[in-house]
């Protein structure tokens, strides 16, 4: 029999209602000090299938060009993809990716967004993209996670 990944009914037990969750889990994450904390990534929506992440752009984030660096361009899609598909309750790790960066990443921050494509049981698709400061999409990725 297959297993119901589903925590919708676990919620009328819970002492809280799934936003208040999700506000718990989004302001824990973001005071582990962890690879996130120490880039400057800050988990900023958690919903449903979607998380959305932002993080400043500093001298310690761009390159010698001013531009953000790719790492960190794919580091916040990476985030946001775990968090979109980690919601149904499940730890995720990512098993593959690809990106495209679209048009350099500028300005002071950039915004990821993702949402998942496929859930599956033990492997998820996932859909990110990362957004400048004046909203231009400067990257699109697909991530494939593993649930641990």
């Amino acid at each position: 029999m297959d297993e119901d990944y589903s925590y919708e009914e676990k919620l009328a037990g819970q002492q809280m209602t799934k936003e208040e969750r999700f506000a718990r889990i989004i302001d824990y994450m973001n005071d582990v000090p962890d690879f996130n904390y120490h880039n400057g990534i800050k988990l900023t929506e958690l919903r449903d299938d979607y998380a959305s992440c932002k993080v400043e752009l500093t001298p310690d984030t761009v390159n010698s060009q001013g531009i953000a660096h790719g790492g960190i361009v794919f580091a916040i899609c990476d985030v946001a993809a775990g968090f979109a598909a980690a919601n149904v309750d499940r730890r995720c790790v990512t098993q593959a990716a690809n990106i495209y960066f679209l048009r350099p990443a500028l300005g002071t921050y950039l915004i990821a967004k993702a949402e998942p494509i496929k859930i599956g049981k033990t492997l998820s698709v996932v859909e990110a993209r990362a957004y400048d400061d004046q909203n231009r999409l400067v990257a699109e990725a697909t991530f494939t996670v593993f649930y641990t």
